[in-house]
């Protein structure tokens, strides 16, 4: 098989693998969504599943300021997975409207809201199944538009163009572009110029690109070529799903800093995209695997599809740390697969493993190598014995990741190897219920008398002991005499917003408590948290029971 067309069925595995997960994931949320009926005479914001209890009352009280306020503060970019799936379950969960608060115009507003929070998420689906199973929703423009650039996201141009043709009343300001992408699509170039010729006299920045790029859609030259395109291109900062569109006509693959500022749904159609540069599939593909929005697999293809030198794959041991992780990682990876020397073998799949602590890239990868590891073989320090238990551990295989433990060198990286012993324990704990304090007390008291570790560290893993273990009176006392270091960046915090997410969550004020957990996940990775912020995130999700995002976010800690 030659190479293009080996590159053509990984794409074609990328798209076919991206749609599969994507409608598995509607027939579930269809059947739902059937099961509930909506009466015209409710307000069009209440449309959605109604076996979310928690999310139902929410808004009671509440104005439009208010819930527009709420929504701003949703991290719809957020790499975590456990947030993201919360996210998505408030969104598409029913929510009642206080009509004494909110008028019929500022319900449209909200529902607006909504769907372009759907679909900065990357959930196109739901969007279109609202959309179908509503006919109050037929002559929504801002839900057409949405359903417009998401066929566009996808792919399905003729789809896109469609729901246009079977619209009387197009806007152009609403529409514009999309009309004008339609006419290019199906050679109605005169209407496509036309549409052109208005959208120039609005003079309006960004337009000056596009404008550009169809004229050149139309052209017979190669618009891939075209240096002055591309130039133009780079002064772009953001794309949106129309240009995306067009460039995968115009065979021109965007950069990093375009691609770093786009939804989830962006980054999502930058997959099933053939134009897109190799590297910038792979960062795509990374960003994804950590909100768990594709499976691991799809890592695997995107990293085989970067190209190295026969040297290089050779090399790679020697030459890894000279690249960035994004780049290494496909390397090493490529190489590891390649290896048949299984001492060498190891030591790649450690290289990759320590690389991929940076970008918390820690468990797709041990998920990715762990079958790959050479069972004929032990490791031979402190080192290596750490990072391969905390990949078993990753997979949840606590007996393998206890007995490295048990193999390490007392004397050497002690209170690392103590830290790793508890919070494996701890994580077995979430997952069958039975926490074995008195080996926690044991490791504790040993990590106490060392003197020397990671405080930051620790601080976390007492989050989770405190707030997930009867604490009996040994515990209390060896924990109230732990000599922890002082850190200014635990110290970086609001003040009030901690004070008030223990109170607020306490009294099950979902709004507020939900509020606060956003606010402080907004811009920020779950891991990346400071101690305080760490604590009052878990701590809303205990207080409003929302249980299972709870232990998977300490299970997230432990790891």
């Amino acid at each position: 098989m030659s190479l293009k067309l080996i590159r053509i069925s990984i794409i074609l595995f990328f798209v076919l693998l991206f749609f599969g997960s994507l409608e598995a994931n509607q027939i579930i949320f269809e059947k739902n969504v059937k099961d509930n009926d909506f009466d015209s005479g409710e307000y069009i914001s209440e449309i959605g599943e109604q076996n979310e209890p928690i999310f139902l009352n929410i808004f009671n009280q509440k104005n439009y300021k208010d819930i527009k306020n709420f929504l701003a503060f949703i991290p719809s970019k957020n790499f975590n997975p456990v947030i993201q799936d919360l996210i998505f379950r408030f969104l598409k969960s029913k929510k009642l409207i206080d009509r004494n608060f909110v008028s019929i115009e500022e319900d449209q507003k909200i529902f607006e809201l909504y769907i372009n929070q759907l679909f900065e998420t990357g959930r196109i689906n739901e969007i279109e199944l609202f959309y179908s199973q509503y006919p109050n929703l037929k002559d929504n423009e801002f839900i057409l538009k949405k359903m417009i650039e998401g066929n566009l996201l996808r792919n399905r141009h003729n789809e896109a163009c469609k729901i246009l043709d079977n619209k009387s009343d197009k806007v152009p300001e609403l529409f514009g572009k999309i009309l004008i992408i339609c006419d290019i699509i199906n050679n109605r170039f005169d209407e496509a110029k036309l549409g052109l010729l208005l959208l120039k006299e609005r003079n309006e920045p960004g337009d000056l690109f596009f404008i550009d790029l169809a004229y050149s859609l139309m052209s017979d030259k190669s618009i891939s070529e075209e240096e002055g395109l591309k130039k133009k291109l780079n002064e772009v900062k953001s794309l949106n799903p129309i240009i995306m569109s067009s460039l995968q006509f115009a065979d021109i693959s965007p950069n990093y800093e375009q691609i770093d500022s786009l939804s989830i749904s962006g980054l999502l159609s930058i997959l099933s995209n053939p134009t897109v540069e190799t590297d910038l599939k792979v960062f795509c593909s990374e960003i994804l695997v950590k909100q768990q929005r594709i499976e691991i697999d799809m890592l695997s293809q995107a990293y085989q599809l970067s190209r190295f030198k026969s040297s290089e794959i050779e090399n790679s041991l020697k030459i890894y740390k000279t690249l960035s992780p994004a780049k290494a990682r496909p390397l090493l990876y490529q190489s590891i697969l390649k290896e048949k020397n299984v001492d060498v073998r190891l030591k790649k799949i450690i290289a990759i493993l320590k690389i991929s602590k940076i970008d918390n890239m820690f468990r797709p990868i041990s998920i990715l190598v762990s079958e790959l590891i050479p069972k004929e073989i032990v490791p031979n320090s402190n080192e290596e014995l750490l990072l391969l238990s905390r990949m078993y551990q990753s997979k949840k295989n606590f007996l393998k990741a206890f007995e490295l433990l048990e193999l390490a060198d007392e004397k050497t990286l002690q209170s690392e190897v103590l830290l790793r012993k508890i919070s494996l324990s701890l994580n077995q704990s979430l997952t069958n219920g039975f926490v074995d304090e008195e080996q926690i007390f044991s490791n504790l008291k040993k990590v106490n008398e060392n003197g020397k570790f990671d405080s930051e560290k620790l601080k976390k893993i007492l989050i989770i002991i405190i707030l997930n273990t009867e604490l009996p009176q040994t515990l209390i006392d060896v924990i109230s005499n732990l000599k922890l270091k002082a850190n200014d960046k635990s110290f970086d915090f609001n003040f009030q917003d901690f004070l008030l997410a223990e109170k607020l969550s306490s009294k099950k004020d979902v709004y507020n408590s939900l509020r606060i957990f956003f606010k402080i996940n907004l811009n920020k990775d779950f891991q990346e948290l400071n101690m305080f912020d760490t604590y009052r995130s878990l701590k809303v999700l205990k207080n409003l029971e929302l249980n299972e995002y709870f232990k998977q976010l300490s299970e997230h800690i432990l790891q």
